[in-house]
């Protein structure tokens, strides 16, 4: 079945260039006749084509508010993103009550969830017989990219559920019981700042269903929310968790646990980077970590408005304000831990790209024919051919999806023999 993605293609602002392939951190883009196409199983929904493209083509796809309009009652669960996007000055209680404003039912906060987690990792970690490291569960676009480069990594991501799917699976169950109402009524709605957690909600990682109804995006509905907010009257804030709090930014998931063997590693090239290494044996003496698609974490998501910079800048300051507090009983959270409240439901099964050969005497067949095929082509990687580089356009050539004249080299050799043919050998 072929997965729904988190990103479309607008044919009319697209111009044909390489940048959403160039960007592509899993390979997952071609450009053939003068458009981007996705292989399915390649993609992790990362959303680097949405910051590549210079003219608008590659568009996130997120909830709207007709998807709102379909339930009884509404919930806005806000990523911790989301406070940072309207400057220090703008606290987390405005953020939440803007959001009733523009129509939603009830808007929940999410750090004190994302402290107990932490605690429950810390919990975990303590009685865990590894293999080591252990890998956080927060990016899905992590998790779908080892689904498909890291599948021995498998064993060492750590089966609790993520904060989010864990506070709406909450939330609905206790609007139900309160309102009286079937939880199919209740709508949950995240306010993501990436696409890579938006697709997580249409298509899981694992195989349960997520407990969000669907996902909006952040920068859609800055504007509205801040013309609300500056309209609020003076209001009493709710309890918001500090620790909790940092979770939007990298490192902030680490900073909330008590575990100091623990590793932040952001970015595409320093994440391959250390899952090379851990496949290798390599970090074994690293009890955790936390990884992140993204270069700042969160705060640095396709659909956030505020840069990177500003957005931590923001959040340590809103964290320095509201102070420190007694934290998360550890007996309660060992407490739900043997009861199986953070079990993640489903498993995160591996993705293997297609295979190239049905039995392994064919396998080593079509290795020797794949480096005779690459020997052919120049090595410059320049992507005109619609591949990402010249191994990819080879995979492409042995899959019956691309062939050698592809390669504008590899033509214009041609040209230039077929030419001096003509000419009896000769070349002016």
């Amino acid at each position: 079945m072929v997965r729904v993605h988190s990103v479309g293609h607008d044919p009319a602002r697209c111009i044909g260039c390489v940048d959403c392939l160039r960007a592509c951190p899993s390979q997952a883009i071609r450009v053939r006749a003068g458009a981007p196409i996705v292989k399915d199983e390649c993609c992790i929904d990362c959303g680097a084509c949405v910051d590549a493209c210079r003219h608008g083509a590659m568009q996130p796809r997120t909830a709207t508010s007709a998807d709102l309009a379909r339930y009884r009652k509404t919930v806005a669960m806000p990523h911790l993103t989301l406070y940072a996007q309207f400057g220090p000055e703008v606290t987390p209680g405005q953020i939440l009550a803007g959001l009733r404003a523009i129509g939603f039912d009830s808007a929940v906060d999410l750090s004190f969830m994302c402290e107990l987690v932490a605690g429950a990792t810390d919990a975990y970690l303590s009685e865990c017989d590894g293999p080591w490291p252990k890998i956080s569960v927060t990016c899905p676009a992590v998790l779908r990219l080892i689904q498909i480069r890291y599948p021995e990594l498998l064993a060492h991501l750590v089966p609790i559920e993520t904060p989010r799917e864990l506070a709406a699976k909450l939330q609905r169950r206790r609007l139900a019981a309160e309102l009286a109402i079937s939880p199919e009524e209740i709508g949950i709605f995240f306010i993501s700042p990436c696409t890579a957690i938006a697709n997580s909600i249409v298509s899981p990682v694992g195989q349960a269903p997520s407990h969000f109804d669907g996902a909006l995006s952040m920068a859609d509905i800055h504007g509205p929310l801040l013309k609300a907010i500056k309209a609020l009257p003076p209001l009493a804030e709710p309890a918001i968790s500090a620790r909790g709090l940092k979770w939007a930014m990298s490192g902030g998931e680490v900073s909330a646990m008590r575990n100091q063997s623990s590793l932040t590693v952001r970015g595409t090239a320093d994440m391959t980077h250390v899952f090379d290494r851990i496949e290798a044996g390599e970090f074994a003496e690293v009890d955790y970590i936390e990884a992140y698609i993204c270069p700042d974490g969160c705060v640095s998501g396709q659909l956030a408005v505020t840069g990177r910079y500003a957005a931590r800048h923001t959040l340590q300051r809103l964290a320095r304000r509201l102070g420190e507090h007694e934290g998360v009983k550890e007996e309660k959270v060992r407490a739900l831990l043997a009861e199986h409240f953070f079990d993640m439901k489903g498993e995160i099964a591996a993705r293997p790209i297609r295979p190239l050969g049905e039995s392994l005497r064919h396998l080593i067949a079509v290795r020797r024919e794949r480096t005779a095929v690459l020997n052919l082509l120049p090595g410059k990687n320049c992507g005109a051919c619609g591949a990402p580089d010249c191994a990819a356009l080879v995979d492409d050539i042995l899959a019956g999806e691309a062939t050698l004249q592809d390669c504008v080299f590899v033509k214009i050799e041609t040209l230039k023999r077929h030419l001096e043919s003509e000419r009896g050998g000769t070349s002016e």
